[in-house]
């Protein structure tokens, strides 16, 4: 059976067509969030070759990573009045001082809403590839040779983040001026 053909041919859509008023807050929005998204989805590329294409071991991996040192930023309780007068070896020699804060499966399954067996196995496969390791029965922490398979990957994002930082606060500072004249 022969699909049925629109007698009129497709045309271009445009992002006014998309969000109907090309002027408004919607494709201000748009605009910013296509340049985050950009940021984004680079580093989940870059997490995809990483990982063999498993995105999954990639957010397990993540948390522990993040639930690892968030303890230990959040320590530093930078303030805008305090941060202008921090200097690069304070906040190195504080945070050298801290000690890791470890996680579990079930701690990052509740994070992620990935279920704990799976988590268990992702962990189980993270600990085969030596990104993290155990202390004790049940606490993960990841590894030296983890952050060094991250910053040889092209997973050290920082660049990257403060690129797309600086090009969104261009294009507000763009759109806010479109807004007023």
């Amino acid at each position: 059976m022969a699909s049925k053909r629109s007698p009129h041919p497709a045309l271009p859509i445009s992002i006014g067509d998309l969000v109907r008023s090309p002027r408004g807050d919607v494709a201000a929005q748009l605009v910013l969030s296509a340049v985050a998204s950009d940021f984004t989805l680079e580093i989940m590329r870059r997490a995809y070759r990483l990982f063999d294409g498993d995105l999954v071991l990639f957010l397990v991996f993540s948390e522990i990573a993040h639930y690892n040192v968030a303890r230990a930023i959040r320590s530093l309780d930078i303030h805008d009045e305090l941060a202008a007068r921090l200097r690069r070896k304070d906040v190195l020699g504080s945070l050298q001082r801290q000690r890791v804060s470890p996680c579990n499966a079930l701690s990052i399954s509740d994070a992620t809403g990935i279920p704990r067996e799976t988590v268990r196995r992702k962990v189980k496969e993270l600990e085969r590839r030596h990104m993290l390791h155990r202390e004790g029965a049940r606490n993960l922490i990841l590894t030296h040779a983890a952050i060094e398979q991250l910053q040889a990957s092209g997973l050290n994002v920082i660049d990257d983040f403060l690129e797309t930082a600086r090009e969104i606060r261009l294009l507000q500072e763009a759109l806010a001026r479109r807004q007023e004249g």
